[in-house]
Protein backbone atom coordinates (compact mmCIF):
# COMPACT_ATOMS: atom_id res chain seq x y z
CA UNK A 1 0.00 0.00 0.00
CA UNK A 2 1.24 3.95 -0.75
CA UNK A 3 2.14 6.11 1.66
CA UNK A 4 0.80 9.27 1.77
CA UNK A 5 3.00 12.16 -0.04
CA UNK A 6 1.97 15.74 1.33
CA UNK A 7 3.43 18.59 -0.15
CA UNK A 8 6.13 20.19 1.68
CA UNK A 9 8.74 22.98 0.98
CA UNK A 10 12.52 21.79 0.78
CA UNK A 11 15.03 23.37 -1.03
CA UNK A 12 14.41 21.22 -4.02
CA UNK A 13 11.20 22.20 -3.98
CA UNK A 14 11.36 25.53 -6.46
CA UNK A 15 9.14 26.00 -9.06
CA UNK A 16 11.14 24.07 -12.77
CA UNK A 17 10.07 24.72 -15.81
CA UNK A 18 8.30 22.05 -17.43
CA UNK A 19 10.19 19.17 -18.87
CA UNK A 20 9.88 15.71 -21.23
CA UNK A 21 9.84 12.37 -18.54
CA UNK A 22 13.34 11.79 -21.09
CA UNK A 23 14.57 14.80 -19.46
CA UNK A 24 13.90 14.04 -15.88
CA UNK A 25 15.56 10.76 -16.46
CA UNK A 26 18.37 12.10 -17.29
CA UNK A 27 18.73 14.66 -14.69
CA UNK A 28 18.81 12.27 -11.94
CA UNK A 29 20.96 9.21 -10.46
CA UNK A 30 19.12 6.40 -9.55
CA UNK A 31 20.45 6.51 -5.85
CA UNK A 32 18.42 9.78 -5.75
CA UNK A 33 15.32 8.29 -6.93
CA UNK A 34 15.66 4.64 -4.42
CA UNK A 35 14.39 6.29 -1.22
CA UNK A 36 11.32 7.59 -2.79
CA UNK A 37 10.19 4.78 -4.24
CA UNK A 38 10.98 3.27 -0.72
CA UNK A 39 8.98 6.10 0.91
CA UNK A 40 5.99 6.56 -1.55
CA UNK A 41 5.31 2.87 -2.48
CA UNK A 42 6.78 0.44 0.63
CA UNK A 43 5.53 -2.62 -0.73
CA UNK A 44 7.91 -2.11 -4.18
CA UNK A 45 10.98 -2.10 -1.02
CA UNK A 46 11.87 -5.81 -2.18
CA UNK A 47 11.66 -4.96 -6.28
CA UNK A 48 14.52 -2.25 -6.56
CA UNK A 49 16.57 -4.30 -8.28
CA UNK A 50 13.65 -4.27 -11.22
CA UNK A 51 13.29 -0.37 -11.01
CA UNK A 52 17.20 0.04 -11.28
CA UNK A 53 17.11 -2.24 -14.54
CA UNK A 54 13.67 0.02 -15.78
CA UNK A 55 15.52 2.86 -15.04
CA UNK A 56 18.37 1.79 -16.99
CA UNK A 57 16.31 0.83 -19.92
CA UNK A 58 14.40 4.04 -20.25
CA UNK A 59 17.39 6.25 -19.92
CA UNK A 60 19.07 4.59 -23.02
CA UNK A 61 15.96 3.99 -25.27
CA UNK A 62 15.20 7.08 -27.65
CA UNK A 63 12.22 8.41 -27.10
CA UNK A 64 10.04 7.99 -30.13
CA UNK A 65 6.19 9.87 -30.66
CA UNK A 66 3.18 7.82 -31.38
CA UNK A 67 -0.07 9.48 -32.29
CA UNK A 68 -2.38 6.51 -31.36
CA UNK A 69 -1.04 7.47 -27.85
CA UNK A 70 -3.03 8.06 -24.48
CA UNK A 71 -2.07 11.43 -24.79
CA UNK A 72 1.28 13.43 -25.74
CA UNK A 73 1.43 15.18 -21.95
CA UNK A 74 1.72 13.52 -18.49
CA UNK A 75 0.14 15.57 -15.80
CA UNK A 76 1.46 15.59 -12.41
CA UNK A 77 -0.83 16.40 -10.21
CA UNK A 78 -1.57 15.61 -6.12
CA UNK A 79 -4.42 13.14 -6.27
CA UNK A 80 -6.67 11.61 -3.59
CA UNK A 81 -7.29 8.14 -3.06
CA UNK A 82 -10.24 8.24 -0.80
CA UNK A 83 -8.38 5.44 0.79
CA UNK A 84 -7.58 7.56 3.80
CA UNK A 85 -4.19 7.72 3.28
CA UNK A 86 -4.29 11.45 1.82
CA UNK A 87 -2.61 12.93 -1.07
CA UNK A 88 -0.20 10.97 -3.10
CA UNK A 89 1.74 12.47 -6.39
CA UNK A 90 0.06 11.57 -9.14
CA UNK A 91 1.54 10.95 -13.11
CA UNK A 92 -1.23 10.66 -15.70
CA UNK A 93 -1.43 9.01 -18.08
CA UNK A 94 1.92 6.92 -18.23
CA UNK A 95 0.27 3.38 -17.50
CA UNK A 96 -0.60 1.73 -21.21
CA UNK A 97 1.63 3.66 -23.79
CA UNK A 98 4.59 2.57 -25.52
CA UNK A 99 7.60 3.29 -23.20
CA UNK A 100 9.54 5.01 -26.31
CA UNK A 101 6.70 7.34 -26.32
CA UNK A 102 6.52 8.03 -22.66
CA UNK A 103 9.83 9.20 -22.96
CA UNK A 104 8.60 12.45 -25.54
CA UNK A 105 5.64 13.21 -23.07
CA UNK A 106 6.14 16.81 -21.65
CA UNK A 107 5.56 16.71 -17.56
CA UNK A 108 2.61 19.19 -17.04
CA UNK A 109 3.44 19.81 -12.99
CA UNK A 110 0.49 21.48 -11.24
CA UNK A 111 1.17 24.55 -9.13
CA UNK A 112 0.32 22.30 -5.87
CA UNK A 113 3.08 19.86 -6.52
CA UNK A 114 6.37 20.81 -4.26
CA UNK A 115 8.26 17.94 -4.87
CA UNK A 116 12.12 17.04 -6.14
CA UNK A 117 12.78 15.38 -9.39
CA UNK A 118 13.92 12.44 -7.46
CA UNK A 119 10.21 11.99 -6.71
CA UNK A 120 8.47 12.96 -9.63
CA UNK A 121 11.08 10.40 -10.79
CA UNK A 122 9.83 7.66 -8.48
CA UNK A 123 6.84 8.65 -9.15
CA UNK A 124 6.66 8.31 -13.27
CA UNK A 125 8.45 5.16 -12.88
CA UNK A 126 5.82 3.60 -10.94
CA UNK A 127 3.84 4.29 -13.62
CA UNK A 128 5.54 3.46 -16.28
CA UNK A 129 6.71 0.01 -14.81
CA UNK A 130 2.79 -1.08 -13.83
CA UNK A 131 2.26 -3.65 -16.59
CA UNK A 132 5.67 -5.09 -16.08
CA UNK A 133 9.33 -3.54 -15.71
CA UNK A 134 11.00 -5.24 -18.95
CA UNK A 135 9.46 -5.48 -22.09
CA UNK A 136 9.65 -9.86 -20.89
CA UNK A 137 7.39 -9.11 -18.27
CA UNK A 138 4.87 -7.42 -20.43
CA UNK A 139 4.76 -10.24 -23.30
CA UNK A 140 4.36 -12.67 -20.56
CA UNK A 141 1.25 -10.71 -18.89
CA UNK A 142 -0.81 -10.30 -21.71
CA UNK A 143 0.47 -13.53 -23.34
CA UNK A 144 1.77 -11.73 -26.45
CA UNK A 145 4.39 -14.24 -27.65
CA UNK A 146 1.82 -16.84 -27.60
CA UNK A 147 -0.52 -15.65 -29.82
CA UNK A 148 -0.15 -18.42 -32.24
CA UNK A 149 -0.87 -20.97 -29.91
CA UNK A 150 -4.09 -23.35 -31.30
CA UNK A 151 -6.41 -21.69 -28.69
CA UNK A 152 -9.81 -20.12 -28.92
CA UNK A 153 -8.90 -17.94 -25.55
CA UNK A 154 -5.49 -17.65 -24.28
CA UNK A 155 -6.79 -16.10 -21.23
CA UNK A 156 -8.81 -19.17 -20.32
CA UNK A 157 -5.86 -20.92 -18.31
CA UNK A 158 -6.86 -24.56 -18.02
CA UNK A 159 -6.72 -24.66 -22.02
CA UNK A 160 -3.69 -22.15 -22.36
CA UNK A 161 -1.61 -24.01 -20.08
CA UNK A 162 -2.27 -27.81 -21.66
CA UNK A 163 -1.67 -26.24 -24.81
CA UNK A 164 1.46 -24.76 -24.32
CA UNK A 165 2.98 -27.26 -22.41
CA UNK A 166 1.36 -30.50 -24.67
CA UNK A 167 3.57 -28.24 -27.51
CA UNK A 168 6.78 -27.88 -25.32
CA UNK A 169 6.50 -31.55 -24.51
CA UNK A 170 6.44 -32.60 -28.11
CA UNK A 171 9.68 -30.66 -28.29
CA UNK A 172 11.56 -31.80 -25.11
CA UNK A 173 10.56 -35.62 -26.20
CA UNK A 174 12.10 -35.15 -29.35
CA UNK A 175 15.35 -34.33 -27.87
CA UNK A 176 15.32 -37.45 -25.25
CA UNK A 177 13.64 -35.83 -22.39
CA UNK A 178 10.86 -37.35 -20.05
CA UNK A 179 7.99 -36.16 -18.86
CA UNK A 180 6.59 -37.14 -15.49
CA UNK A 181 2.60 -37.92 -15.23
CA UNK A 182 0.78 -36.62 -11.42
CA UNK A 183 1.65 -40.23 -10.71
CA UNK A 184 5.24 -40.08 -11.41
CA UNK A 185 5.73 -36.71 -9.15
CA UNK A 186 7.31 -36.11 -5.65
CA UNK A 187 5.01 -37.19 -2.78
CA UNK A 188 5.22 -33.56 -1.52
CA UNK A 189 4.10 -32.25 -4.62
CA UNK A 190 1.53 -34.32 -5.56
CA UNK A 191 0.37 -33.56 -2.46
CA UNK A 192 0.69 -29.60 -2.70
CA UNK A 193 -1.52 -30.24 -6.24
CA UNK A 194 -4.16 -32.16 -4.87
CA UNK A 195 -4.24 -29.51 -1.82
CA UNK A 196 -4.60 -26.49 -4.53
CA UNK A 197 -7.22 -28.61 -6.60
CA UNK A 198 -9.61 -29.39 -3.61
CA UNK A 199 -9.14 -25.30 -2.17
CA UNK A 200 -10.32 -24.28 -5.97
CA UNK A 201 -13.24 -26.95 -6.09
CA UNK A 202 -14.42 -25.90 -2.61
CA UNK A 203 -13.53 -21.57 -3.04
CA UNK A 204 -16.90 -19.97 -3.43
CA UNK A 205 -19.29 -22.58 -1.12
CA UNK A 206 -21.93 -23.20 -3.89
CA UNK A 207 -23.34 -27.30 -3.23
CA UNK A 208 -22.45 -29.70 -6.16
CA UNK A 209 -23.28 -33.46 -6.14
CA UNK A 210 -20.44 -35.94 -5.65
CA UNK A 211 -19.98 -36.60 -9.56
CA UNK A 212 -19.78 -32.81 -9.97
CA UNK A 213 -17.18 -32.28 -7.57
CA UNK A 214 -14.58 -35.26 -9.07
CA UNK A 215 -15.07 -34.14 -12.76
CA UNK A 216 -14.46 -30.32 -11.21
CA UNK A 217 -11.57 -31.75 -9.22
CA UNK A 218 -10.03 -33.86 -11.86
CA UNK A 219 -10.09 -30.70 -14.19
CA UNK A 220 -8.74 -28.44 -11.30
CA UNK A 221 -5.64 -30.82 -10.52
CA UNK A 222 -4.79 -30.90 -14.36
CA UNK A 223 -4.93 -26.94 -14.64
CA UNK A 224 -2.33 -26.59 -11.61
CA UNK A 225 -0.30 -29.41 -13.20
CA UNK A 226 -0.18 -28.29 -17.02
CA UNK A 227 0.59 -24.45 -15.23
CA UNK A 228 3.78 -25.85 -13.39
CA UNK A 229 4.80 -27.94 -16.39
CA UNK A 230 4.10 -25.05 -18.58
CA UNK A 231 6.76 -22.93 -16.27
CA UNK A 232 9.07 -25.45 -16.44
CA UNK A 233 8.58 -26.90 -20.15
CA UNK A 234 9.29 -23.10 -20.93
CA UNK A 235 12.59 -22.47 -19.87
CA UNK A 236 13.69 -26.17 -21.05
CA UNK A 237 12.81 -25.32 -24.37
CA UNK A 238 14.75 -22.34 -24.23
CA UNK A 239 18.02 -23.50 -23.96
CA UNK A 240 17.62 -26.67 -25.61
CA UNK A 241 19.49 -24.55 -28.57
CA UNK A 242 22.77 -24.06 -26.42
CA UNK A 243 22.52 -27.47 -24.98
CA UNK A 244 24.24 -28.82 -28.68
CA UNK A 245 27.36 -26.30 -28.13
CA UNK A 246 30.32 -28.36 -27.24
CA UNK A 247 31.20 -25.87 -24.25
CA UNK A 248 28.33 -27.39 -22.08
CA UNK A 249 27.74 -30.48 -20.45
CA UNK A 250 24.30 -30.95 -19.58
CA UNK A 251 21.50 -32.71 -21.25
CA UNK A 252 17.99 -32.26 -22.15
CA UNK A 253 16.91 -35.59 -19.64
CA UNK A 254 19.14 -34.05 -17.01
CA UNK A 255 16.98 -30.39 -17.15
CA UNK A 256 13.70 -32.39 -17.46
CA UNK A 257 14.90 -33.21 -13.21
CA UNK A 258 13.68 -29.72 -13.18
CA UNK A 259 10.19 -31.35 -13.11
CA UNK A 260 10.65 -33.45 -10.38
CA UNK A 261 12.02 -30.17 -7.69
CA UNK A 262 9.99 -29.78 -4.66
CA UNK A 263 10.07 -25.71 -5.77
CA UNK A 264 10.54 -23.65 -9.03
CA UNK A 265 11.06 -20.50 -10.11
CA UNK A 266 12.54 -18.59 -13.42
CA UNK A 267 13.38 -15.60 -14.62
CA UNK A 268 15.59 -13.72 -17.06
CA UNK A 269 17.74 -10.36 -16.24
CA UNK A 270 19.34 -8.41 -19.04
CA UNK A 271 21.90 -5.72 -18.83
CA UNK A 272 21.08 -2.27 -19.91
CA UNK A 273 24.66 -0.36 -20.30
CA UNK A 274 26.18 1.58 -23.17
CA UNK A 275 28.56 0.93 -25.70
CA UNK A 276 31.23 0.94 -24.50
CA UNK A 277 30.37 -0.87 -21.23
CA UNK A 278 30.46 -4.69 -19.65
CA UNK A 279 26.80 -6.31 -19.70
CA UNK A 280 28.25 -8.71 -16.87
CA UNK A 281 29.88 -6.18 -14.69
CA UNK A 282 26.47 -4.45 -15.25
CA UNK A 283 24.59 -7.56 -13.89
CA UNK A 284 27.11 -8.33 -11.57
CA UNK A 285 26.98 -4.71 -9.54
CA UNK A 286 23.26 -5.45 -9.90
CA UNK A 287 23.27 -8.78 -8.47
CA UNK A 288 25.50 -7.82 -5.91
CA UNK A 289 23.57 -4.68 -4.32
CA UNK A 290 19.78 -6.13 -4.74
CA UNK A 291 18.64 -9.07 -3.51
CA UNK A 292 17.24 -10.55 -6.98
CA UNK A 293 18.02 -14.35 -6.68
CA UNK A 294 15.93 -16.72 -4.77
CA UNK A 295 17.52 -18.67 -2.00
CA UNK A 296 17.07 -22.37 -2.88
CA UNK A 297 18.71 -25.67 -3.12
CA UNK A 298 19.67 -25.42 -6.90
CA UNK A 299 20.12 -23.42 -9.60
CA UNK A 300 20.72 -23.48 -13.27
CA UNK A 301 22.14 -19.94 -15.17
CA UNK A 302 22.14 -20.00 -18.96
CA UNK A 303 24.43 -16.98 -20.14
CA UNK A 304 24.00 -15.37 -23.11
CA UNK A 305 26.10 -12.98 -24.42
CA UNK A 306 26.69 -11.24 -27.98
CA UNK A 307 29.90 -13.07 -28.79
CA UNK A 308 30.98 -16.62 -28.48
CA UNK A 309 34.30 -17.59 -26.72
CA UNK A 310 35.53 -20.21 -25.27
CA UNK A 311 37.15 -18.20 -22.58
CA UNK A 312 34.95 -16.59 -20.08
CA UNK A 313 35.73 -12.92 -19.32
CA UNK A 314 36.71 -11.74 -16.04
CA UNK A 315 33.66 -9.92 -15.77
CA UNK A 316 31.68 -13.23 -16.99
CA UNK A 317 33.78 -15.23 -14.20
CA UNK A 318 32.83 -12.95 -11.41
CA UNK A 319 29.18 -12.48 -11.85
CA UNK A 320 28.79 -16.38 -12.08
CA UNK A 321 30.90 -17.25 -9.50
CA UNK A 322 28.81 -14.66 -7.31
CA UNK A 323 25.38 -16.99 -8.68
CA UNK A 324 27.19 -20.29 -7.81
CA UNK A 325 27.09 -18.61 -4.05
CA UNK A 326 24.78 -19.76 -1.90
CA UNK A 327 23.21 -22.80 -3.47
CA UNK A 328 24.29 -26.67 -3.06
CA UNK A 329 23.74 -27.60 -6.61
CA UNK A 330 24.80 -24.98 -9.62
CA UNK A 331 25.03 -25.48 -13.16
CA UNK A 332 25.82 -23.38 -16.13
CA UNK A 333 24.88 -23.37 -19.64
CA UNK A 334 26.56 -20.74 -22.40
CA UNK A 335 24.36 -19.23 -25.01
CA UNK A 336 25.37 -16.71 -27.40
CA UNK A 337 22.86 -14.35 -29.25
CA UNK A 338 24.67 -11.58 -31.58
CA UNK A 339 21.99 -9.24 -31.68
CA UNK A 340 22.91 -8.72 -27.53
CA UNK A 341 26.12 -6.90 -28.65
CA UNK A 342 28.10 -5.86 -25.56
CA UNK A 343 24.92 -6.83 -23.17
CA UNK A 344 24.58 -10.20 -21.34
CA UNK A 345 21.32 -11.89 -20.14
CA UNK A 346 21.16 -14.28 -17.10
CA UNK A 347 18.16 -16.93 -17.49
CA UNK A 348 18.34 -19.11 -14.45
CA UNK A 349 15.91 -21.61 -13.33
CA UNK A 350 16.14 -22.09 -9.24
CA UNK A 351 15.07 -24.81 -7.81
CA UNK A 352 14.42 -27.11 -4.45
CA UNK A 353 15.56 -31.13 -4.86
CA UNK A 354 17.18 -33.52 -2.56
CA UNK A 355 19.35 -34.57 -6.07
CA UNK A 356 20.95 -32.48 -8.46
CA UNK A 357 20.27 -32.32 -11.98
CA UNK A 358 23.70 -33.15 -12.61
CA UNK A 359 25.09 -36.53 -10.44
Amino acid sequence: MCVSLRPRLTSKSIKRCNMTFKELLDSVRFEDVTPHIVRMYPDMEHSLGWYKIHFDMLRLMQPVFHEDANDMVCHITMKDWEDGTGLHLNAYPMEGDMWEHSLTKELIIAPEVKASNGELAACCLWHTSFYGFVEKHVDDRFRTKDLDLDVLDRWDDSLYYKVKAMRNFEKIRRYGGIIPTIRQLSPTKKAELIKQAKESVWFGGTPINRIKRKKRFRIEILEHYYERMTAISDYIVQAIPALSDDRNYMSVEQLCGLFCSELFCSEEIKSFVPDDESGAKYLYDLLSLYDMIPKMDGIVVRLVTGKKHEVLTEDEKLLCNLLAEGPKYSDLILDCAPSLGNQVVISYAAYNSKNPLVK
